[in-house]
């Protein structure tokens, strides 16, 4: 399994400084309103480098991905990555994962170059480009990634302008790690069921997870509609027969998501960010149990960020403190913005959870 037992974010976003030891097998990342949880989420997914371009071009657009139709370009998202503290622009984060040594870094600066009108049609232009007739200039970062994993080290030059589109940035290469990321709203994108059924040993996982909603869902598949031959996914229920996916509430598919991420990402890192999303508090226990057992079996090294304390304690609820007199498979990172720093607190989730009994302790302070 891959495991990272040490994070250090010297620069990225809005993080300067940041250093989080004792990771451990699920960890869970809480804090106010802005404080980094998600930025966090983004700095693990920069060692996956399964391409370097096409990764931090991916990663730079996802908050966006549910969001297209308003989205900024290219350009805007990636530049907003970068902390703007001098001329110079630069990402700078460190790790230890399975005991070898990581880094990334992205240096460079801001320019300006020229666009001649006639050759526009070489870049996605927006509609809105019209000022480029008047003003043909266009700002564009010029720089380095450099990418280090015990002895794989990469380096790749990087020129991209606000006119630049992410189609035809090749991706090639095998990921060096597997990261496997699951946005907030990742449900409401649809087409889990298809990855599902490929593997029957996962489908019958799977359905024991929805059985925790609803006892009385029996099956998953796929059929084609009648309009358009296009696929469409099912759920057989005993009462209601085989309904839509789309029929169901959102939690349902939110655990869907939950369950193909595991199975993706297998020996591997996942990231759930805001795992409370969509789930009712009263299947807390009953799904974060699931989530957890389900990332142990399939070796995977799970962060999770939330926002809320019942999800807190449903994750804590999840190991059985009286009995593991000294196993604890939980770390707790709380992060808090200072000024310029961001700051972490560290604590096992045995410290936390007893806390909480006790005093009623607000972690996420």
């Amino acid at each position: 399994m891959a495991m990272i037992s040490k994070l250090a974010v010297e620069k990225f976003r809005g993080i300067n400084n940041l250093k989080v030891d004792n990771l451990n097998g699920v960890n869970l990342f809480v804090g106010d309103n802005n404080c980094g949880k998600t930025s966090v989420m983004e700095t693990l997914q920069l060692f996956r480098t399964s391409e370097l371009l096409g990764n931090i071009y991916s990663i730079a657009g996802q908050r966006e991905s549910i969001f297209w139709m308003n989205s900024n370009s290219l350009y805007e998202n990636f530049i907003c990555m970068f902390p703007h503290d001098g001329s110079n622009l630069e990402i700078k984060i460190s790790g230890v994962c399975n005991g070898k040594e990581m880094a990334y870094s992205i240096q460079g600066k801001e320019k300006q170059m020229l666009i001649d009108a006639k050759e526009l049609d070489r870049f996605f232009v927006m509609e809105n480009e019209d000022w480029l007739a008047t003003d043909p200039k266009v700002e564009k970062f010029e720089g380095m990634i450099s990418y280090k994993n015990g002895e794989i080290i990469k380096e790749q030059p990087i020129e991209i302008n606000r006119l630049t589109g992410i189609s035809g940035t090749p991706v090639s290469e095998a990921d060096i790690l597997k990261i496997i990321y699951v946005a907030p709203f990742e449900h409401l994108k649809g087409s889990v069921i298809g990855q599902i059924i490929k593997n029957d040993g996962y489908k019958a996982i799977c359905l024991k997870a929805l059985q925790l909603f609803d006892p009385e869902i029996e099956d998953m598949m796929i059929f084609r509609s009648d309009i358009g031959n296009r696929p469409v996914e099912y759920l057989k229920h005993k009462k209601l027969g085989n309904m839509p996916l789309s029929t169901f509430g959102d939690g349902i598919k939110k655990v869907l998501v939950l369950s193909n991420a595991i199975a993706k990402a297998a020996g591997g890192i996942l990231l759930i960010d805001e795992i409370e999303t969509a789930i009712h508090k009263k299947y807390y226990d009953d799904i974060f149990r699931f989530v957890v057992k389900a990332c142990k079996t399939f070796d995977v090294q799970v962060f999770i960020t939330t926002h809320s304390l019942e999800a807190i304690d449903g994750i804590l609820a999840t190991q059985d403190y009286e009995e593991q007199k000294t196993e604890d498979d939980i770390s707790v990172v709380t992060l808090k913005r200072e000024s310029s720093n961001t700051y972490s607190r560290v604590l096992s989730g045995r410290e936390v959870a007893q806390n909480r009994e006790d005093f009623g302790f607000e972690v996420r302070l």
